[in-house]
């Protein structure tokens, strides 16, 4: 199956405000999406997930590693080399009111999106803006208002549409369904479901709603504090979780330890039931389990996944 983007042992750390202090995003992250298919990426707030996105579109430049489009190192280019190939991903945005200018209208933000990386003559643009509006549900009405008077739910559906206008190969969701209510949920999944089946599109779905994930994804990794403790396929994953901590989202009343040791050794020991049970061994304490593939396709990183 033909793979659309691929990060190879991708790092991004950012400098804390306590002096020394290293925030580690995106700790040796390796995944690939192939094409039409969904990689659910779930996670505590603030374990890298939103970093992991923006670096794979360059967005943000990773401290090293390699992410390949189409086997083309995105990394290698300059900004001007890549500003071609942004037509061919695009990314919904977790904070929807921060990707617009709100003295913009609306008509006008989709409109130039179209006017950069499509072809079209006026009257193709006005009625391909129409069809994007009602795609997404978003009220005509609303096509001459100022973005910045948008509601949360109008931004982030006004967010799809945009990302959706240039009909891109790989679409990263940070967060889609954030701000909207059951009934607009539902048509967005719809819509992506419905856009992934007619133009082979990859998605990295970025969410906490892990029933959405379930749904959407057929691959998920689940992240840890800049490191992916597990990656597998849907049924894997959901079936037979080999992590404590993918055990503890699937079912969060299976654990509620927590205690603080030293930085070094396993991310999650912390607040891993099973590195108490086991008496706090030293390997947990010293050494971060490597991700390795325990079952075919199911990959894991826990000194006693077994």
């Amino acid at each position: 199956m033909e793979t659309i983007i691929e990060a190879i042992n991708v790092f991004k750390h950012f400098t804390g405000r306590k002096p020394g202090q290293v925030i580690k995003a995106c700790d040796d992250i390796s995944f690939s999406i192939q094409k039409g298919k969904t990689l659910g990426l779930v996670g505590e707030s603030g374990c890298g997930k939103t970093t992991v996105g923006r670096v794979l579109i360059r967005l943000l430049d990773p401290d090293s590693g390699s992410v390949l489009y189409r086997g083309a190192d995105l990394v290698e280019l300059t900004p001007k080399e890549v500003r071609p190939l942004r037509k061919n991903f695009q990314m919904i945005f977790q904070d929807s009111r921060a990707a617009f200018n709100p003295r913009m209208r609306v008509y006008d933000t989709l409109k130039e999106s179209l006017r950069l990386y499509r072809a079209l003559k006026a009257r193709e643009v006005r009625d391909e803006i129409k069809n994007l509006t009602s795609r997404v549900n978003l009220h005509r009405g609303l096509l001459y208002h100022f973005v910045g008077n948008l509601s949360g739910g109008e931004l982030k559906r006004l967010d799809i549409a945009r990302a959706l206008s240039i009909h891109p190969e790989f679409i990263i969701a940070d967060e889609p369904l954030a701000l909207l209510d059951m009934a607009i949920q539902s048509q967005i999944v719809n819509l992506l479901l419905q856009v992934q089946q007619e133009e082979n599109t990859a998605i990295l779905f970025i969410s906490h709603d892990l029933k959405m994930v379930r749904m959407l994804s057929h691959t998920v990794a689940v992240m840890y504090r800049g490191k992916i403790v597990e990656y597998a396929p849907k049924t894997l994953i959901t079936e037979n979780p080999l992590h404590p901590y993918t055990v503890y989202l699937w079912d969060p009343r299976s654990s509620d330890f927590y205690v603080r040791f030293f930085e070094n050794g396993c991310v999650y020991k912390n607040s891993c039931r099973l590195f108490h049970k086991k008496g706090f061994p030293l390997m947990c304490s010293e050494k971060q389990p490597k991700l390795l593939e325990y079952e075919r396709g199911h990959f894991v990183a826990c000194h006693f996944a077994k």
